[in-house]
């Protein structure tokens, strides 16, 4: 085919998907509005939109529990179809893929009545969604060649860049202690872990640092300690391997040698670069 057929086909292509996409946007448009003149003007009729409206909540009922497993384990049965229909409205699956779908479920769940009721839902959304990407991410691993800079460079020019299935975060809650409890494969695991939640809830006023890893083919999530969240905030924020250790310069429990030998161990870590 020669450019002038090619650039013909990328322009067709071009105008279906956004064809297809303006249809898409209408009939959720459509899908919200219960007026029958909205539906008679846009060619639909009542009882399609209602079997659409259903496949679509059932749909998404389906997606948002296998990306957030925590949070509908933890509300039972008080995930309500109203809830989904009211997250659907303020963000639609516009992506064309469920397990793409529900990056602002966690900021929404904020703004509920249940997310009042239960203040650490949200967060523990956050977790759910971190794990559900990291579950789903490609594969990296360490580029082990460029180790040899850790004693060939100079601190103050080296950086490190982490698998981009890390990913660390602060809470006011015991989210690993939470997640455990309801995903640890061993039950008396799941039976602590509940009872230090629990205990953690009560007694309120903590911090946690929570880190999600895929060491291999299934996330993992851990708590880091004050200096290790320390150390990975700002490495993480683009700071040299130099500056990341002034910060804790003071505290004689950080051992650098100990958190790299974990963090290769864990898959942590995607390459050491020189600036």
């Amino acid at each position: 085919m020669n450019e002038l057929g090619k650039n013909e086909t990328g322009r067709n292509e071009s105008t279906i998907n956004e064809s297809a996409k303006n249809e898409q946007h209408v009939l959720l448009e459509v899908i919200w509005n219960d007026e029958s003149i909205a539906l008679e003007q846009c060619g639909f009729n009542t009882q399609g939109i209602n079997i659409y409206r259903k496949n679509l909540l059932a749909n998404a009922q389906r997606a948002l529990s296998i990306s957030f497993p925590t949070v509908f384990e933890l509300l039972d049965s008080d995930i309500s179809e109203s809830l989904v229909y009211q997250f659907l409205r303020v963000s639609p699956p516009n992506l064309g893929d469920w397990t793409q779908w529900g990056e602002k479920f966690p900021h929404f769940l904020g703004t509920t009545e249940v997310g009042t009721d239960y203040p650490y839902l949200a967060d523990c959304a956050v977790l759910d969604w971190h794990v559900h990407c990291a579950l789903h991410g490609r594969d990296q691993t360490l580029i082990s060649s460029t180790l040899q800079l850790l004693s060939e460079g100079q601190p103050e020019q080296l950086f490190i860049a982490f698998n981009h299935n890390v990913k660390v975060f602060k809470t006011a809650y015991p989210l690993t202690e939470i997640f455990q409890a309801h995903h640890h494969s061993d039950e008396l695991q799941r039976k602590s872990a509940m009872s230090a939640a629990k205990k953690a809830l009560s007694e309120k006023n903590i911090e946690q640092v929570v880190m999600i890893f895929r060491p291999e083919f299934q996330p993992q999530v851990t708590t880091l300690s004050a200096s290790e969240g320390t150390f990975m905030f700002s490495l993480l924020s683009g700071q040299s391997l130099a500056q990341s250790l002034d910060a804790l310069k003071y505290n004689n429990e950080f051992s650098f040698e100990q958190w790299l030998f974990i963090a290769i161990e864990r898959n942590l870590i995607n390459l050491i670069k020189e600036k």
